[in-house]
Parts: C-alpha cells; sequence; structure tokens
C-alpha cells in the first residue's frame, strides 16, 4: 500500500508544471507535502534501523547457531564413530559368545561321558582299583591318580558352570550394547534434525530480514526522490514569483492598500489549526468572513498574473504590484479579471465563495514579499 501510496505521489509531482505561474497546486499544499513526505522518510529511516537491527541481531544469532552447529557436527561425529564402536564390540561379543558355546558344548561331552562312566561304574570302580594295589607305594601312586580323576570331573564341571556364567553375561553385555546402540542412534537422529531445523529457521530469518530491508530501501529512495522533487518545486514557484515581480522594480500601486472586502477576521497570520485537516499548520494569510457573491476588491493597482483554479485555494487570483510585493485573493466563487489585465485600486476582480480546501464562503487573502508570505495586517 505505501509502494502504490509514493507511486500515486511521484505521478502527482511529475505532472506539475513550473513552466508557468499557473500551478495546480499551492505553496502551502507543497510545503504540507513536504512535512509529510519528511515524516514518511523519518519512519521509513526509523524502520530501516529497526530491520538493520534485527538483521544484525539474526546475524549474530546465526554466528552462534554456526558455532553450535559445528559442536552439533562434531557431536554426531562423535555419535558416529560410538556407534561403529558398539557395533564393533557387538561382533567381538558375538564371537566370544560363539566360542563360550562351543567350548560348553566340547564341556558338555565331556562331562556326558564321565557321567556315563560313573553311572556304569560307579564310584566304587576308584575304591577297587586302590585296594588292588600290592603295596603301600603302588596304592599312593593310584591314590594321586585317582584324585586327579576326581579333580577333573571337578573341573570339568566349574569350567562348565563357569562358562555358563559367561554366556548369560555375554548375552547381558550384547543386550545392553545393543540399547547403546539404539540410543546412540536416536541421538544422532536428534541432533541431525535439530540441525537442520536451526540452519533452516536462521537462514530463513536473515532471507526475511533482508528482503523487508530491501523493501524499506528502495521506499526510502521513492521517498527522497519525492521530497528533492517537491522542494524543488516549491523553490521554483517562489522563483517564479520573484522573476515575474523583479520585471517591473518599480512600484506599479501607490503602496497604500485597502480592505479587498469589509468584514471580521476570522483566521490570522501564522500557525493555527487548520479547519479542514485538524491539525496545526502554518496560515500564510488572513481569512476575512464575507457572503457568498460578496465583491472582493483590487488592493492596490497591479497587474493579473495569475487567474485561475490552484489546488486548495480554489479559485484565485495573484496580483503584482510592483517592487517585489503581491496579493492572492482565494477560495473565490467567480473570476473578474484575467491573467495580463492591468485593475485598478478597489476595482472588483472576484466575488467570494468557498472552493478549493474551505468550510465556507469567505475570502482567503495573502500578501507576498519577493514570494515569502508576509503578515497583510502590516499592509492594509
Amino acid at each position: 500500500m505505501a509502494r502504490v501510496k509514493l507511486g500515486i505521489m511521484l505521478l502527482l509531482i511529475s505532472c506539475f508544471t513550473v513552466n508557468s505561474i499557473g500551478w495546480g497546486i499551492t505553496e502551502e499544499e507543497i510545503e504540507d507535502k513536504i512535512d509529510q513526505t519528511k515524516k514518511q522518510l523519518t519512519q521509513t529511516k526509523i524502520k530501516e534501523h529497526s530491520v538493520l537491527g534485527r538483521l544484525n541481531r539474526s546475524q549474530k544469532e546465526l554466528d552462534k547457531i554456526s558455532s553450535n552447529l559445528q559442536r552439533l557436527n562434531s557431536r554426531i561425529g562423535n555419535t558416529e564413530k560410538n556407534i561403529e564402536f558398539i557395533k564393533y564390540k557387538i561382533n567381538n561379543t558375538e564371537g566370544e559368545l560363539k566360542r563360550l558355546e562351543s567350548e560348553i558344548t566340547k564341556q558338555q561331552t565331556v562331562l556326558s561321558e564321565r557321567i556315563l562312566a560313573i553311572y556304569k561304574y560307579g564310584y566304587q570302580s576308584y575304591l577297587e582299583v586302590l585296594f588292588e594295589a600290592e603295596d603301600f607305594g603302588e596304592f599312593i601312586t593310584r591314590f594321586d591318580m585317582v584324585k586327579r580323576f576326581v579333580m577333573t570331573d571337578v573341573h570339568c564341571i566349574n569350567t562348565l558352570r563357569e562358562q555358563q556364567n559367561l554366556i548369560t553375561q555375554k548375552k547381558e553385555e550384547i543386550s545392553k550394547q545393543q540399547e547403546d546402540l539404539e540410543k546412540q542412534k536416536r541421538l544422532y537422529a536428534r541432533l541431525h534434525n535439530q540441525n537442520k531445523y536451526e540452519q533452516t529457521r536462521y537462514i530463513s530469518t536473515i532471507q526475511n530480514s533482508q528482503a523487508e530491508l530491501s523493501k524499506i530501501q528502495k521506499d526510502r529512495q521513492l521517498l527522497e526522490k519525492a521530497l528533492d522533487e517537491l522542494e524543488s518545486l516549491s523553490k521554483s514557484m517562489e522563483s517564479q514569483i520573484r522573476d515575474l515581480q523583479n520585471k517591473s522594480k518599480t512600484a506599479l500601486g501607490s503602496g497604500k492598500y485597502v480592505w479587498p472586502v469589509s468584514g471580521d477576521i476570522t483566521s490570522y497570520f501564522g500557525n493555527r489549526m487548520h479547519p479542514v485537516l485538524k491539525k496545526r499548520k502554518f496560515h500564510s494569510g488572513i481569512d476575512i468572513a464575507a457572503g457568498s457573491g460578496t465583491s472582493i476588491a483590487a488592493s492596490d493597482y497591479g497587474v493579473v498574473i495569475f487567474s485561475g483554479r490552484n489546488g486548495g485555494y480554489g479559485l484565485m487570483i495573484t496580483l503584482d504590484h510592483g517592487a517585489g510585493i503581491s496579493t492572492i485573493y482565494a477560495h473565490c466563487s467567480q473570476l473578474l479579471a484575467k491573467k495580463g489585465e492591468t485593475v485598478s485600486k478597489g476595482q472588483t476582480i472576484a466575488k467570494v465563495g468557498s472552493t478549493g480546501l474551505s468550510t465556507g464562503p469567505h475570502l482567503h487573502f495573502e500578501v507576498r514579499k519577493d514570494g515569502v508570505p508576509v503578515n497583510p495586517l502590516n499592509y492594509i
């Protein structure tokens, strides 16, 4: 919407002509537009500063996130290594488990054979072996041999029990390692998703801020262009009035001005609350109350340099009195003097009305010195 308003403003400015005194906009309106444009420009610069601040904060945040991402990537790398290491440990443990299961199978075979022998012959065979000894020395020898057999059986049983415990332990290790592996995989997925989310979010923030900044900078350029052209137009208006008046440096009139209409002053020269715009504005003349159709007299002898409609002034006449003095009669209902015509002091040049930016019938009367508004009460 702001871009459309700026475009319309530039279009209107481009339509203003500064080659003749017949402007379609008053100097007061130009000053008002300049003020509005300056305010818009100030607001745009504030917005630009705000966006730059957000962009800077976003960039700092992105730098922080980049640092975090590096740490995340490092953690991801470590997690990947942990996953591979756990897989390696699982493979080794599974290998150990297979070896133990093979050993236990062998031990079970040996133990089964011993159990079968004991079942067939019983422990009595050990006694027979001992008592068949011919002397005490042979008895001791046979006793040691029997002892070794028994110890072998005990060792076999203990080994089998230990290996079974180891198998249980290895299976528990594998189960825990697999749990650790799943945890590491979940951690990896979470870190990876967090990494991706943070990158997307902050890159999006940067892009949005840059897009907003680009738009605001374009708006600022349009406003600056509009402001330059408005100020140029304002200077041109003042310059043209001075140029026209400089052609007649000698006073055309008597220098003694009369009231253009009889009536009370309803608004004085200077700052006031504008009756239509409802805000404080500089009033470049005085407003004199008068009924619609009341005759307006030339305040002094002079030449008509403008007669026509002029924006907020409505129908108006401008008289050049020489020596840099000009008078303006605005909001008229009817114009009776034409551009280039010479008029006498007191001659009826127009009728009171309420054209242009007006709330009711009255005469807006201005006196200008070298194109600059001055207080009319100092002259009439």
